[in-house]
């Protein structure tokens, strides 16, 4: 009896099933984390140091939670999602306006960061980090996801900039790449590290925008 009531618990690994039902909650806190850290930016920004160090805290007490306990597996990992979105959001908008590089040298910044979170990890593992249940991935999986939306985020940002790409042209190209890696990722026996993330930067990408399109509207 023990062993049924441990097992969807033990399947579910970091995350739960990169199933549909998956990527639109992904989606919906991704894209309430965007509205509440651009909402977070304008009240505190002249705080973000102190705010991205509260947020890192409480994202690390999540993770260190969900690898410690079986109970409440789904709870704690999405409060980390939102958590985790609402951080990315903030370092994002940090990282161009303070150290004034704009949003192009923030995103190729924060690639090159998620490169090397990639590459570490794999040196030191010999794994990807990805929704795996494996406590060795467990830390990397977590600064992956942080830099991987931090992107995200950055890319919508630069979108959405009057000196951006066309915006309409640029959601269709993300919606379409978003469906087309999902479908693969569902349908195809390709590794999952290696087409998760891609699913993961281009959706955070549409939810990030969906979430500034709705702080227009509300402004």
């Amino acid at each position: 009896m023990n062993s049924r009531t441990e097992d969807p618990s033990i399947r579910m690994g970091i995350v739960p099933e990169p199933s549909a039902t998956f990527w639109i909650n992904w989606f919906l806190a991704a894209m309430a984390g965007e509205i509440a850290g651009h909402a977070l930016n304008h009240v505190y920004f002249h705080r973000s140091g102190r705010v991205i160090v509260a947020l890192m805290l409480c994202l690390l007490a999540m993770s260190i939670l969900q690898g410690a306990t079986r109970r409440l597996q789904r709870t704690i990992f999405w409060s980390a999602a939102f958590l985790l979105n609402l951080l990315g959001a903030v370092l994002a908008e940090t990282t161009d306006i303070s150290m004034g590089i704009g949003d192009i040298g923030a995103i190729v910044l924060i690639a090159i960061l998620l490169i090397f979170s990639f590459v570490i990890c794999y040196r030191l593992t010999g794994n990807l980090p990805g929704p795996t249940d494996g406590s060795n991935v467990r830390g990397f999986f977590w600064v992956t996801a942080l830099l991987a939306q931090t992107a995200a985020s950055a890319c919508a940002d630069w979108i959405t900039d009057p000196g951006g790409p066309p915006e309409r042209l640029a959601i269709a190209v993300i919606a379409l790449g978003t469906a087309a890696t999902i479908g693969v990722y569902s349908c195809t026996r390709m590794p999952r590290s290696i087409l998760f993330w891609p699913a993961f930067v281009l959706s955070g990408t549409l939810a990030a925008l969906a979430g500034h399109v709705v702080l227009k509207s509300i402004a």
